[in-house]
């Protein structure tokens, strides 16, 4: 004859399933979201590298074009500039050229920076000015640097500087 003990307890087969499906589930909702928190850091480093990549350009591009002496107007248009500038000693170095080649735009065939999708320069007679020729002429005075530049997931960024050279 067999015993029974009233207060043996254990799992059922369906118990335990049902518990594992829910463990499964809460795990792949917790996994979709490390995802998630990953490609958004991801994309966020990504696009502070192109404004790094864009402010540094901008930078140099200004440095360069506040010591411009004389512009160069048969080389000059809304993509490109030959100007002649000064250097720290006060000598003058001509020939100096900024212009997008590509997706590249390059300062004397050196590479500024890369993902350049868009690059103009405008030309104001004055800081005021809301629309800017893209022509040099005997009255301007700013120029006014357009960079766009392609960051992570194909996205587009505009930066802009005004830029009034010294020695005009």
């Amino acid at each position: 004859m067999k015993l029974k003990i009233a207060d043996e307890r254990g799992f059922t087969l369906i118990e335990v399933i049902v518990t594992l499906i829910l463990v499964g589930i809460t795990a792949a909702m917790a996994g979709m979201w490390i995802v998630s928190v990953a490609n958004g850091y991801v994309f966020a480093k990504k696009n502070m590298e192109t404004t790094q990549k864009a402010q540094l350009t901008l930078t140099r591009l200004e440095k360069e074009f506040k010591l411009i002496s004389t512009i160069n107007l048969a080389n000059t248009n809304s993509t490109k500039i030959t100007y002649s500038r000064l250097n720290n000693s006060g000598v003058t170095i001509t020939d100096q050229t900024v212009a997008l080649s590509g997706s590249l735009l390059k300062l004397n065939n050196d590479t500024l920076t890369n993902n350049v999708s868009a690059f103009t320069l405008s030309y104001c007679d004055d800081v005021t000015s809301t629309s800017c020729p893209s022509a040099w002429s005997s009255t301007s005075r700013i120029i006014l640097i357009t960079l766009t530049l392609t960051g992570a997931d194909n996205v587009q960024s505009t930066f802009t500087q005004r830029v009034a050279p010294r020695n005009l």
